[in-house]
């Protein structure tokens, strides 16, 4: 599969499926940004959490220990990051040609599953609880360690990983619910 086409799935707006959906980000996938991140306790940390079930999204509190242990996420990648950038302004990465870029150029993970992470950030976030956006900033912290080149593995590595990890759960998802939909979009 070309990384520029990744399928996009569309699901109910089902207890079931926001909590399959937020389990897999929080549990999954930035777990494994988190491992290309060199940030392997962190990442294991959040796998070991409790599976995000329908009882967890129909109560919110019930997210409590996920959120404190991703606020601690992102303080260790904050940390992370003000360490590597100590007397720079931005992070570059020293590219085979001679030539630098900068850490916000690199494409770390794919937009689709950048706007899926999004989704359910907000769908939860509505529920009330923030669980879900803050697994989010630890995607955007961890791929600017990546995108630095601070990180265990290139940045197209971890965006297979991921990509595959989002292939993955669409496809439990589409086997779990018949209502569900999958397409292919190709990006840019």
């Amino acid at each position: 599969m070309e990384s520029s086409a990744v399928p996009v799935i569309t699901v109910p707006a089902t207890n079931e499926a926001t909590a399959a959906l937020t389990d897999w980000l929080i549990r999954e996938l930035v777990p494994t940004v988190l491992k290309g991140a060199s940030l392997d306790r962190s990442a294991d940390g959040l796998r070991e959490l409790p599976a995000i079930t329908a009882r967890h999204i129909s109560r919110p509190r019930r997210l409590r220990v996920h959120v404190r242990c991703l606020r601690g996420v992102i303080r260790t990648a904050e940390s992370r990051l003000r360490h590597y950038s100590k007397g720079r302004s931005q992070y570059p990465i020293a590219h085979g040609t001679g030539h630098t870029i900068l850490a916000d150029q690199v494409p770390v993970l794919p937009d689709q599953v950048m706007d899926a992470a999004a989704r359910i950030g907000g769908d939860v976030a509505e529920l009330g609880s923030v669980a879900a956006a803050l697994a989010n900033r630890v995607l955007f912290l961890a791929g600017a360690i990546i995108g630095s080149g601070q990180g265990a593995v290139p940045p197209a590595t971890t965006c297979a990983a991921a990509i595959e990890s989002y292939c993955s759960v669409l496809t439990s998802l589409w086997d779990a619910d018949p209502q569900a939909r999958v397409e292919l979009r190709v990006g840019g």
